[in-house]
């Protein structure tokens, strides 16, 4: 043991003295606080920017109370009345942004067709969206690797290189004992730094402290054991260092890059789901047909679904808010098999690249820290369906002023139903990535093991 901590000391004097790897790792976490520091900011506009809705909203009331200064009919108050559907952030999201740089994090909704307003998305810089966000997650995930890469493709070979492995060999130094020592030392270098860096995001985004503290750790931790277990099967190949260096980055192109891609390709292809766009046209197909409809034949589908409404008077002129808001929501009816289909294929193609994630540790890991912040599809998906009971609430709220021909006052806006929605996180689904982790690595690391016991390393 007293050798090991000698070879120990040692990597950190040769650690010291070489200014590039030195250069490397402070540049790593830089590049880690600054993804602390752009998740936080990121998840401040958003939260900012939700704060500042509520005044919006406040704004249109007033704007409404000035253009119908009495008792106003209730159709032309939705028509002009906006409000909003919300998706506020976990603290945890700072750290790993997930869907909520792609998605929407709120929607803007009258008591017009829903799927229109659903998914309707707002202009973002094609630039900036191609290139995507940045956070802790994504150092750990893709970075932290070539990290790891660096400091460990010429863990024994440069000893070769230099001819002093036959000397250190000739020393009461076994060769088990020499590779454990430079291993040992340059994972308590990167853990020290995941630990790190860690601890400040979760100070700095206020992360509740629970068990989810762990749980990320515990992530982020068996994912860089996987990859120091990647290098130490390629060191047992005892092959020389530009062999090493170009297999490890050949394991991370594929790992990081490749298999991720593929795997997208595939489930694209596996379960196909209609598009947001399709399911936008067809609505407004329905919506503006139904200007040309007999107003019996429309009332009539509509009662079908509302027959508590039925007893309304009939339609004879030729234009009534009633009648437009039915066939409102009958262009919603026509589209709702394509909104199931859309629905139930993300969630289906998510759940098979969770069943799928062990081809990659890296999905796997950043499948894991979505879930554990509450920023994967799953929680959008629970949002856009929070955001549909929003819509139908809404309609419960106006359809009997429309129906009964109730006047709306001032004092019925105070009565409107509101919408919050709080992301929630996965424990279970991370723990169930975490699973695949320390197989992943435990697999790697007793094949290098084996590897190492089958080939005696050879000092020249």
């Amino acid at each position: 043991m007293r050798t090991f901590w000698i070879l120990f000391a040692a990597e950190w004097r040769h650690f010291k003295a070489a200014k590039g790897l030195v250069l490397l790792t402070s540049l790593v976490l830089l590049v880690g606080l600054y993804g602390i520091y752009y998740g936080t900011s990121e998840i401040n506009r958003q939260r900012q920017h939700l704060a500042e809705l509520p005044a919006l909203a406040r704004h249109n009331v007033d704007e409404l109370k000035v253009k119908f200064p009495g008792e106003a009919d209730a159709g032309e108050i939705g028509y002009y009345h906006t409000t909003f559907a919300v998706h506020h952030p976990t603290p945890w999201a700072s750290l790993s942004l997930g869907q909520r740089d792609v998605n929407p994090y709120y929607v803007k909704l009258r008591l017009l067709g829903l799927q229109g307003q659903l998914y309707a998305s707002e202009n973002v810089n094609p630039t900036k969206a191609l290139s995507g966000n940045f956070d802790l997650a994504f150092v750990l995930v893709y970075l932290f690797p070539l990290l790891i890469i660096a400091l460990c493709f010429n863990l024994l070979s440069s000893e070769k290189e230099q001819g002093i492995l036959t000397l250190l060999l000739a020393q009461p130094v076994s060769a088990a004992t020499l590779v454990g020592a430079k291993l040992a030392f340059r994972l308590a270098l990167v853990l020290g730094l995941v630990l790190v860096l860690s601890v400040v995001a979760m100070l700095w985004a206020q992360v509740p402290p629970d068990g989810r503290v762990g749980l990320w750790l515990a992530l982020a931790l068996v994912y860089c054991l996987f990859w120091f277990g990647v290098a130490f099967l390629i060191t047992s190949w005892q092959r020389n260092s530009a062999f090493n260096a170009v297999a490890l980055v050949g394991v991370w192109l594929v790992l990081v890059v490749l298999v991720p891609g593929l795997l997208n390709v595939f489930v694209s292809a596996a379960r196909p789901v209609p598009q947001d766009l399709e399911l936008t046209i067809k609505q407004r197909e329905e919506i503006h047909g139904g200007w040309d409809k007999p107003k019996t034949e429309t009332m009539n589908r509509f009662f079908a679904l509302y027959p508590q409404f039925r007893d309304t008077a009939t339609i004879k002129e030729r234009f009534v808010w009633r009648w437009y808001y039915a066939f409102q929501h009958l262009g919603d009816q026509s589209v709702q098999p394509l909104t199931v289909a859309y629905t139930n294929g993300l969630r289906q193609r998510y759940d098979l690249v969770n069943r799928l994630s062990w081809l990659s540790p890296a999905v796997a890991a950043q499948t894991s820290l979505n879930a554990l912040a509450g920023s994967d599809l799953p929680a959008h998906l629970a949002f856009l369906g929070s955001a549909s009971r929003y819509h139908y609430a809404l309609r419960a709220f106006y359809y009997p002023y429309l129906f009964h021909k109730v006047a709306f006052t001032h004092a019925d806006f105070a009565k409107e139903p509101t919408h919050t929605f709080t992301s929630t996180s996965e424990p279970a689904t991370a723990a169930s990535g975490l699973g695949k982790l320390l197989i992943s690595a435990g697999v790697v690391f007793g094949a290098g093991l084996l590897l190492f016991r089958a080939r005696p390393v050879n000092p020249r």
